[in-house]
């Protein structure tokens, strides 16, 4: 049994023009520590998002990664410092899906293209019989991982501004029209 650690982060800048907030560039990455030891990271970029997705596209890809990697019986564990996209998977998401992906108020829910996407890896996860755990990091703080993949996202983001190009993202297309590449 391997216990997969990854810290997870996104970084996203929004520019207000006219009372408005507009998309500008933004970047994710994440950390795998195995068995608390630093394995890899991957990273990417997008012109035009927020930072919401941004985090969510971190847990996606971790996820991703983990199946790749893991075997029956591994420990996965996602350590976020983003609340609201650990409790996307905790606590709302469940009751989403019985409602045909509303919120409890009826109302459509925002990203829900890549949160069924982190839904469906978490079910592979559950049928490989590995654990799956979410932790919350403080952000900004002495946590020296959630410090170094918050370096990667906003770098991650930087170059896809000045490129304004969409980086580094699943091997296959996915949603957000990318491919991947492990940095060295």
């Amino acid at each position: 049994m391997v216990k997969y650690t990854y810290f997870t982060d996104g970084a996203a800048t929004m520019k207000r023009k006219n009372g408005k907030y507009l998309r500008e560039a933004g970047g994710w990455a994440f950390i795998l520590l195995k068995d608390g030891v630093e394995d890899s990271y991957l990273c990417g970029g997008c012109p035009l998002t927020t930072n919401n997705e941004m985090e969510l596209y971190a847990i996606y890809a971790s996820m991703n990664d983990f199946i790749l990697k893991s075997e029956s019986g591994d420990i996965i564990e996602i350590c976020s410092d983003s609340l609201y996209c650990i409790d996307i998977f905790t606590k709302w998401a469940k009751g989403w899906q019985k409602r045909g992906w509303r919120k409890s108020d009826g109302k459509s829910i925002k990203n829900l293209d890549i949160i069924k996407a982190v839904w469906r890896l978490m079910a592979e996860i559950n049928k490989k019989s590995c654990i799956l755990k979410f932790v919350k990091v403080k952000g900004h703080s002495s946590n020296i991982w959630n410090n170094k993949v918050d370096k990667l996202a906003v770098d991650a983001k930087n170059d896809a501004f000045k490129s304004g190009k969409t980086t580094y993202y699943a091997e296959n297309d996915d949603f957000l029209g990318g491919k991947s590449k492990y940095m060295d």
